[in-house]
């Protein structure tokens, strides 16, 4: 009788044992994986907000993913950073795309997105640097148009006034021929 009653402890604290740590793998293992499930849905609405060409809706899903799913909010920036990079988005803003990238890299270090980030972010940078310049050569195009205009203004007055004196010179000349 005493063995029956040692297996029958044996299988308690087996069950005993079994129903504490089933909750504590659930709730630490298995919960990475609903997390990674229902990202999973959210990612693909995000998806289907950038086919449909709702950037605006893409980019705030993505910004959701990345606050409520911090495993995932390295692609979540990335994808909501390339919105607003994209050619077909009317309302695209490299700076904006800039600060996801920039917030990738800091809040994700060890991320395989980081590279590609940092590569945007020096490709962004080169665009800002290029379009500076861009605005400074038209606004000294602009001047530069603008004293070209005054000066064929200035031309032409010349050319005027020198039409003129060619009439008295040549009146001048007839004159002293009739004067001869």
């Amino acid at each position: 009788m005493g063995k029956k009653q040692d297996r029958r402890g044996k299988h308690f604290h087996l069950f005993f044992a079994c129903f504490l740590i089933i909750p504590i793998l659930q709730l630490f293992g298995c919960a990475h994986y609903y997390n990674e499930m229902a990202a999973a849905t959210d990612f693909e609405q995000a998806e289907n907000f950038t086919r449909q060409g709702n950037y605006n809706a893409a980019a705030a899903k993505y910004e959701n993913i990345a606050e409520s799913y911090p495993e995932t909010g390295d692609r979540a920036l990335f994808q909501a950073g390339v919105i607003y990079m994209l050619p077909q988005n009317k309302r695209k803003d490299y700076r904006t795309a800039w600060e996801y990238f920039r917030r990738l890299v800091n809040k994700y270090p060890k991320s395989s997105y980081r590279q590609d980030s940092e590569i945007f972010i020096s490709l962004i940078n080169e665009i800002n640097n290029r379009d500076k310049k861009i605005s400074t050569q038209h606004k000294q195009i602009n001047k530069l148009e603008q004293q070209t205009n005054k000066l064929e203004q200035h031309v032409e007055e010349i050319e005027k006034k020198l039409e003129l004196m060619k009439k008295i010179d040549m009146n001048l000349k007839k004159k002293k021929k009739i004067l001869r």
